[in-house]
């Protein structure tokens, strides 16, 4: 579902329980944020309670969910990082969470999220059945990276807080040159103004100091390249992607060395495996708290053999050593190094 439509529900207080996911997960904080200044306004309300799924109970959730206010106020129970709800496999907090989503109370507000890691991962086939169990008052869906319509909203919102007046085809226009996610837009919005120093913003100063990147469409290549089932084996939507990436204004150095570093943390990984780590030690080692993401991870490594990476890294190490050596041009060579580097799986 689109931000704005998201948006709109949310600000239009029709839903008491909420469970949203999202790639972009500045959007997950925008809706999140509506509902704060609806429901509590106060920040430090008593009638606030956040939880990460990554470090509470089941049983902190059950109290959350079961509290009750002493004041004449809704509460408000947040509940971030919930990606065990993206499969059917059992954890201890996937039942609590569908059975308060089938009866959500009256006078609690349940907000629940996870971010996923890209377009490839978006599909949740569990909560598209859940969708047809819960009521009305109960609402679950993912959020779209944004589009047009809703990057020039969210734009127009940035320079209103801001209190910053535009022409209104600067935000237009902006939404047709940006690449990124919208914490990415609103850091870019702020160099703006600041560059600006309060005069008119010009298309000629969106142009001059806006950022026009696309990392999730990277992040999407990574994932076609490197999969849970090995070395990918589509290689025309491969270079397709790679066509659409150079023709954003993507440098070919830059996705190589992308390439090359994603080769590296699953070689580490693979090599933690090896020595029987531990999940935690595997999530120390990647610098995030997600166990989802740690074993998605694992399983990307593992797909692929030791002499496979010894593969890879030899035609990284040649394609690196030409790019610093010869004139070849670079968005040709990093597709020679891409077909290379699918090409070196293990035959079997």
């Amino acid at each position: 579902m689109e931000f704005t439509q998201v948006k709109e529900i949310a600000s239009k207080n029709q839903k008491r329980a909420y469970f949203l996911y999202a790639e972009d997960e500045q959007l997950l904080f925008q809706i999140r944020d509506i509902l704060r200044k609806r429901v509590i306004g106060d920040e430090n309300s008593m009638s606030h309670i956040k939880l990460d799924a990554n470090r509470c109970t089941p049983l902190d959730l059950e109290n959350a969910l079961n509290t009750y206010s002493m004041f004449q106020e809704d509460i408000l129970v947040e509940l971030s990082n919930c990606n065990f709800m993206e499969s059917a496999t059992q954890h201890p907090m996937k039942e609590i969470i569908e059975d308060y989503l089938k009866n959500p109370r009256e006078e609690l507000y349940f907000f629940a999220t996870y971010k996923y890691e890209n377009d490839l991962s978006k599909r949740n086939s569990y909560l598209d059945g859940l969708k047809k169990k819960v009521p009305s008052l109960s609402f679950i869906e993912s959020i779209d990276s944004l589009k047009q319509k809703g990057m020039v909203s969210l734009i127009e919102d940035l320079f209103m807080k801001q209190n910053v007046q535009v022409s209104k085809n600067i935000p237009v226009f902006i939404g047709e040159v940006f690449r990124g996610s919208s914490l990415q837009l609103e850091k870019e919005i702020e160099k703006l103004i600041a560059y600006t120093d309060g005069g008119e913003i010009r298309k000629e100063d969106v142009l001059a100091i806006m950022e026009v990147s696309d990392e999730r469409h990277v992040m999407n290549l990574l994932d076609l390249i490197f999969t849970e089932k090995g070395l990918g084996r589509n290689i025309k939507e491969i270079l397709n992607l790679i066509n659409d990436l150079l023709y954003r204004g993507e440098k070919p150095e830059m996705i190589i060395g992308l390439v090359g570093s994603r080769l590296r943390v699953l070689f580490k990984v693979k090599i933690l495996q090896d020595r029987s780590a531990s999940s935690q030690e595997i999530m120390k080692h990647l610098r995030t708290g997600s166990a989802w993401y740690a074993d998605r991870m694992s399983k990307i490594s593992g797909s692929l053999s030791f002499k496979e990476y010894s593969k890879l890294f030899r035609v990284l190490l040649e394609h690196e050593y030409m790019l610093k050596t010869t004139s070849v041009e670079s968005s040709a060579l990093l597709e020679m190094l891409i077909i290379s580097m699918v090409n070196s799986r293990d035959i079997k």
